[in-house]
């Protein structure tokens, strides 16, 4: 695997692992050379940075590979989605950029402007985007290449926002989000996820408020690589219930292991 620049780290895993941990919005680092390009004002970029970073996520992935037992690998891009967002795709980038939140952000959540308008987004693709994008392709080529298979465990965290989301207005989001996709997500993978997560008494919903989970565009038809979605609502990671979250997590890292490396997680 080549040389990781410095906005994302890969944590090796075993040879015979087919768990890859996706970090991809846990940070709030911007470089200056980047912030220099903002119009947004101080006030402005806190509220966006509240808004768009998973708090917590790091730190959940971290204890539940190691409570886990499983030689996972894990990805996690050390920099602000404000740099640019690994979670957008170059198959969604038309619609997505008409909306000025692709790749690069243009435009704030509330419609306001982050970079001056008709800002050339060319050179931060090439320097973050692309790289990152590559680097999670890369990984899950090298499982597939060793083993036939790889899964994804894609973990986010989302604040209670109903009336932003306007989903359960005036009542809590779920605790946990289960996120699945309908080639990459087997029954048994997202049922398994449900059940940990229920178990440890969490209130789960899947596909609510988020839906799908981040596979790479190469193998976005490849039924041989698996994945499924956390979300975890903000308030719970930073409570007395986090430890119980990573737990939790812990024992679906176990299963999609399993579940990867069976007959019943591979294609027909």
């Amino acid at each position: 695997m080549s040389a990781q620049p410095e906005h994302y780290i890969i944590t090796q895993g075993g040879a015979a692992c087919p768990v890859i941990i996706h970090v991809p919005h846990s940070s709030r680092e911007i470089p200056e050379e980047v912030a220099a390009d903002f119009v947004a004002t101080d006030a402005q970029l806190a509220q966006e940075l509240d808004r768009v970073t998973d708090d917590g996520t790091l730190e959940l992935a971290t204890a539940a590979r190691e409570q886990s037992g499983v030689d996972a690998w894990m990805i996690v891009n050390n920099l602000s989605r404000l740099v640019a967002d690994p979670g957008r795709f170059s198959n969604e980038r038309d619609s997505m950029d008409a909306s000025g939140r692709g790749a690069v952000y243009m435009k704030l959540g509330d419609g306001n402007l982050l970079r001056p308008a008709g800002f050339d987004t060319t050179e931060l693709r090439a320097k973050y985007y692309e790289p990152y994008a590559e680097a999670v392709t890369e990984l899950t080529r090298g499982r597939l290449d060793a083993l036939d298979g790889a899964v994804i465990v894609d973990v986010h965290s989302y604040s209670n926002q109903p009336d932003e989301y306007q989903i359960h207005p005036g009542t809590l989001l779920p605790d946990i989000c289960i996120g699945t996709h309908s080639i990459h997500t087997p029954a048994l993978l997202a049922d398994v996820t449900d059940r940990e997560f229920t178990a440890a008494g969490f209130n789960v919903e899947r596909n609510t408020p988020f839906t799908g989970v981040y596979i790479p565009v190469e193998f976005t038809q490849n039924m041989k690589v698996l994945g499924v979605m956390i979300e975890v609502r903000k308030d719970i990671l930073s409570g007395e219930r986090a430890a119980d979250v990573a737990a939790a997590l812990a024992k679906v890292i176990r299963h999609a292991e399993e579940i990867a490396q069976s007959e019943v997680g591979r294609p027909l």
